[in-house]
């Protein structure tokens, strides 16, 4: 315990010094420990987009009142020094409640509960909404369960979920205008997805992939999000001090989707063609765990005059019981 107070301060000092596209295209899924356990999950991501290509090259993660509200100024500005400033951003957070549990030693459940935070900066027009997503159940089937007798461990799962339109999708600003599609906390549509994660570990190395593909349906409104798909790689290691387990990796995720349509027309600077890389690090501790990732996009494929993905922050806590401890 004297151990995982440090660790534990660490974590949240992290997190309070720093002080997430939607994530339309998949979730950050972070280690999976190779014991099948029931959990209670408290997930917590951000996204941001800000810079403009060939405009102003470089990205920041943190834009001025991105993750915290700070006071915006709104002064009258020729409408020539509007465009494309270094200010405007669009950023996304997202706080979720995860639980999962396991039915039989090889079927999970899955249900996945989010609050949104979106915000965008646009030529000093300024929007904020926070509000309940769109909820998801998933069920995963464990085809390869590992044998921890080996030195080589492999582990298979496999899986199929629906997300439900149980967010708002019709959300207003100030002068009772609806809000863009992208900053509703919900997409109105029910949409469905499969996955597979595997993961193959020798001794105290390993890696993981995770691959995601989503077929999204349409809301009242005849928007919908492109089909998309999601690909986690995660090249780790596994390290021991006392009874906390330490997984420090190397993290690749790519995200692609066409964008956003509108009554079957694609729509400008909507697409997401996205590679990031990063460090994680996953912390075990008997029936306590914590995830980070910090990702900075290595590769985009973005219009001139666009905004650019500058990166997504990822933090979880979670609470496992039932089953054998890690």
């Amino acid at each position: 315990m004297k151990l995982l107070t440090p660790i534990l301060c660490l974590f949240f000092l992290c997190l309070s010094a720093t002080a997430g596209a939607c994530d339309i295209c998949g979730n950050f899924m972070g280690l999976t420990p190779y014991n099948n356990r029931n959990s209670i999950s408290l997930l917590h991501r951000y996204r941001v987009f800000n810079g403009y290509r060939s405009y102003q090259e470089e990205s920041r993660f943190f834009p001025p009142s991105a993750y915290r509200t700070t006071h915006l100024q709104h002064d009258s500005i020729p409408e020539t020094l509007k465009l494309h400033s270094s200010k405007d951003f669009e950023s996304y957070k997202i706080f979720e409640l995860r639980f999962k549990y396991f039915v039989h030693k090889r079927v999970e459940l899955n249900v996945f509960a989010p609050l949104l935070d979106n915000k965008s900066k646009t030529n000093e027009v300024y929007e904020h909404h926070t509000g309940f997503g769109d909820i998801s159940l998933n069920v995963g089937f464990h085809a390869i369960i590992p044998d921890e007798e080996r030195d080589v461990k492999h582990k298979l799962v496999v899986g199929a979920g629906i997300k439900l339109p149980t967010g708002n999708y019709y959300a207003h600003n100030a002068q009772s205008q609806r809000l863009p599609f992208e900053m509703q906390p919900g997409t109105g549509s029910t949409d469905g997805f499969v996955y597979v994660n595997y993961i193959l570990m020798y001794r105290k190395v390993g890696f993981n992939i995770n691959g995601n593909f989503k077929l999204n349906g349409q809301n009242r409104y005849k928007e919908r999000v492109g089909n998309s798909t999601t690909d986690f790689i995660s090249v780790f290691c596994k390290a021991k001090l006392g009874n906390v387990f330490l997984y420090p990796s190397l993290q690749a995720n790519y995200e692609y989707t066409k964008g956003i349509y509108v009554k079957n027309t694609v729509q400008p600077s909507t697409l997401v063609n996205v590679l990031m890389l990063g460090p994680g690090l996953d912390v075990y501790y008997k029936s306590f765990s914590l995830n980070a990732a910090w990702q900075f996009t290595a590769r985009e494929r973005v219009l001139p005059g666009d905004l650019q993905s500058a990166g997504r922050l990822s933090l979880g806590l979670n609470y496992n019981f039932g089953g054998k401890e890690k």
